[in-house]
């Protein structure tokens, strides 16, 4: 069985699937969370954010979560293609654009079990995963030529394996295709 973060890679990097967003509506700005299904990834859902408060009181900040992660893997898709492949930020974005993938690919079952414990660790990984994302990205815009990984803890590693993500392997084949 490939695994995720393989059909992720296979969809969005090597066959390099057009630029879109996850999610079609946000659950913040609308009172509906919609996540598109994503063929040989996830099913779609769809949740009314209003009124799954009372049941998953963390909805709310999930949401937001959500919509923070998809514009950053939206902004990543549009972006790379300028980044030349010898730049080390290049993989380590796309290694994140990967991880923000399986994270929605995480948070729907989590979504569909109705379990607010569940997702209350998801948000807390998620915020990990959009604080990673946020700080690569700004310094890959500030044309930095080399990454430098200091950043990366027990905190980052531990949101690697709850999002599945073997992070080692991932790197060797993201440099195998960059």
């Amino acid at each position: 069985m490939v695994k995720v973060y393989q059909a992720i890679i296979n969809k969005y990097i090597i066959n390099d699937m057009k630029c879109h967003k996850l999610l079609s509506k946000d659950g913040i700005t609308t009172q509906d969370l919609i996540i598109d299904k994503v063929e040989g990834l996830f099913e779609g859902i769809w949740i009314n954010t209003k009124s799954q408060r009372v049941i998953l009181p963390s909805i709310v900040n999930a949401a937001g979560m959500m919509k923070n992660l998809d514009e950053y893997q939206y902004i990543v898709c549009s972006e790379i293609r300028f980044i030349s492949d010898i730049n080390s930020y290049k993989k380590e974005l796309q290694k994140y654009r990967i991880t923000i993938i399986a994270s929605f690919a995480k948070v729907i079952p989590i979504l569909q079990s109705r379990s607010d414990e569940e997702l209350k660790k998801w948000n807390y990984f998620a915020q990990i995963l959009l604080t990673q994302i946020s700080e690569t990205l700004v310094k890959s815009r500030l044309n930095s030529t080399k990454y430098d990984d200091k950043t990366n803890n027990n905190l980052t590693r531990s949101m690697f394996d709850y999002f599945n993500i073997p992070e080692e392997e991932l790197d060797d084949i993201l440099q195998s295709i960059y």
